[in-house]
């Protein structure tokens, strides 16, 4: 980081040649645990660092300040060394985090699944019975949300993704149809209860609550 390191502060400049020496380093370590501890803590810093900046680069272009912030080289290269590098960590640690709530999820006959994650903003898809159950649309969110709050400091929303069509869960009734004689029957008309076809649609009372 020489390059870059010549308009930043001594201190700073002399940390961060430091820190590319430590790193090279630990990398050619023999010992893989060494290795994978080393990839362990980056990323534990790396985690508190990017949700940090991304706090404050909001508050600064809240107040218009962040050209101003920018004109400081060690505060441009801190807020570049994250702008420019992607975040191939943050959908592992939102599968995390949900992986850590399924449990949960399951007992109330849903599944989940990450569909994508990034800055900040986490798509999940809900599968199975909770697709319609009462916990759906607000216990078991807020539950998911928690999670992913905790496991992502830069977490912002979370979207909730359609399930495709054939992931109905095969134990829901088979859907009642409607008679073609009740299609031509204008809006507000009498349904002659309530399925179109008087009363006598052949449908259970469970399979049809108006007949029933």
């Amino acid at each position: 980081m020489s390059l870059q390191s010549t308009s930043l502060h001594p201190q700073v400049a002399a940390a961060m040649d430091r820190l590319d020496e430590l790193v090279t380093a630990f990398e050619q370590h023999p010992d893989p645990q060494v290795v994978d501890g080393l990839v362990e803590v980056l990323r534990a810093v790396d985690m508190l660092h990017r949700g940090a900046l991304q706090r404050v680069a909001e508050l600064l272009d809240a107040g218009g300040l962040r050209d101003q912030a920018l004109a400081d080289p060690d505060v441009a290269l801190l807020f570049g060394l994250y702008e420019d590098a992607p975040d191939e960590d943050e959908q592992a640690r939102a599968e995390a985090a949900v992986e850590a709530v399924r449990p949960y999820v399951e007992a109330h006959g849903g599944r989940l699944e990450v569909v994508a994650s990034e800055d900040g903003v986490v798509s999940i898809r809900l599968l199975g019975e909770c697709e319609s159950c009462s916990h759906s649309p607000g216990t078991l969110r807020r539950y998911v949300e928690d999670a992913l709050r905790e496991a992502l400091p830069e977490f912002t929303r979370m979207n909730v993704a359609a399930a495709p069509a054939h992931t109905a869960a095969p134990t829901k009734p088979a859907p009642v149809l409607i008679p073609i004689s009740a299609l031509s029957q204008r809006p507000g008309a009498p349904s002659h209860g309530g399925c179109g076809s008087g009363g006598g649609c052949g449908t259970s009372a469970r399979g049809c609550s108006a007949c029933g």
